[in-house]
């Protein structure tokens, strides 16, 4: 059953989702539909074709000379903000009179990264940092991280009757490694001793491809139940038999969508889409957090930042903050060879971690904040030539 509400503000909660009227955010998804000049069922790429956005003098400044495109791909957790902010940066890229676009596809973080390395795309979107193993493929090359939003890994399900939900690590974790197989379950019915929990049975849904967002979900439950979750962390993960693999965010949250029972991990942005009932989830002070833009902003605030802008907003305890929060970020090569395609990097990356920030709650993202964004915005200039 898909719900008729949703969260996008507010944060801890007893009990309940802390929701308000979904046409505030069918409304919010509006515009990356016009915008991007695409549904649902579209093509994974876009090109910057249409949209329009008020930027600062500094995101504006040179983009008259912009003449290289720019190709991307991986995280399908920051697809959706990625889409909207290059529509937008393209329409203000052709208004000043420049000829440069932007083409995101999401494919996973870990495919991302791998064509990054082979220099098939100018830059990787990855929702975790290159892994020890990865490293090799890059050589010597010095990566930057940029951070350019955060946003809640909304645990999203579908139960006949059932709209509202809170959940502990203990219970996700449970469910997730297939030992909490009904939805009347011992364990879920103490997160919730008010609700009308039907023995329906659970269906575990996942991501089949590599993943960020599996990486920082499973990674969640490493830190958050640690006595309970038993099959580590990582973009792939060993899941029990009988639980069911989909690609990218958007399939995780189009099974869920089709099946009774199911219950699932994916962004926010992609749940709310398929209009997926979303569980609140309890913090280490034992309240329940529902997964919202706001909630997701005090984890970032909380989180500590690394030299290289790489950080863990995971298992947060600041309060109110939504404690499965991912960061995500763009990977680009400090060295570039071509200066055209440096300017064009340049130039997008500022766009995004400036006037590309106001877009974010809208699309149910979480700003970053601003000591970070200014951070982010220094380092453009290591990205130079040689």
């Amino acid at each position: 059953m898909k719900r008729s509400t949703w969260p996008t503000g507010g944060t801890a909660v007893k009990g309940r989702s802390g929701l308000v009227s979904l046409l505030a955010v069918l409304a919010a998804l509006s515009l990356v539909i016009s915008a991007c000049g695409s549904s649902d069922d579209a093509a994974d790429s876009t090109s910057t074709t249409a949209g329009s956005s008020t930027t600062s003098d500094a995101a504006l400044s040179g983009l008259d000379g912009l003449t290289a495109n720019l190709s991307g791909q991986g995280s399908s957790f920051q697809d959706t903000f990625q889409q909207q902010v290059a529509s937008d940066f393209g329409a203000v890229v052709s208004g000043a009179g420049g000829k440069a676009t932007v083409t995101y596809t999401k494919t996973g973080s870990s495919d991302g990264k791998k064509s990054l390395a082979e220099k098939t795309v100018d830059f990787a979107g990855s929702d975790s940092p290159i892994k020890d193993e990865e490293k090799g493929s890059f050589g010597d090359r010095d990566i930057l991280y940029f951070p350019i939003v955060g946003g809640p890994i909304a645990v999203a399900y579908n139960l006949q009757g059932v709209d509202q939900l809170n959940l502990s690590a203990d219970t996700i974790a449970g469910i997730f490694q297939a030992e909490i197989t009904t939805w009347n379950d011992p364990a879920i019915t103490a997160d919730n001793p008010e609700a009308k929990l039907p023995a329906t049975k659970i269906t575990v849904v996942h991501r089949s491809d590599g993943s960020g967002t599996t990486k920082n979900f499973t990674k969640y439950l490493v830190s958050a139940s640690p006595d309970v979750w038993k099959l580590d962390s990582g973009e792939t993960v060993n899941w029990p038999a009988g639980t069911q693999g989909a690609e990218k965010s958007s399939g995780v949250t189009k099974v869920i969508s089709t099946t009774d029972g199911a219950i699932g991990y994916a962004d926010l942005a992609d749940a709310a889409k398929e209009n997926l009932a979303v569980a609140a989830v309890k913090d280490a002070a034992g309240e329940f957090i529902a997964p919202t833009p706001d909630a997701a902003s005090k984890a970032l605030e909380s989180a500590e930042v690394n030299d290289d802008l790489t950080f863990d907003p995971l298992n947060s305890n600041g309060e109110g903050a939504y404690p499965i929060t991912s960061p995500t970020w763009m990977l680009v090569d400090a060295v570039q060879s071509d200066r055209r395609v440096a300017d064009s990097l340049a130039a997008y990356l500022r766009y995004m971690l400036t006037t590309g920030q106001e877009q974010a709650k809208s699309l149910l993202y979480a700003p970053l904040p601003g000591n970070l964004a200014a951070k982010a915005v220094t380092q453009i200039d290591e990205i130079e030539v040689g």
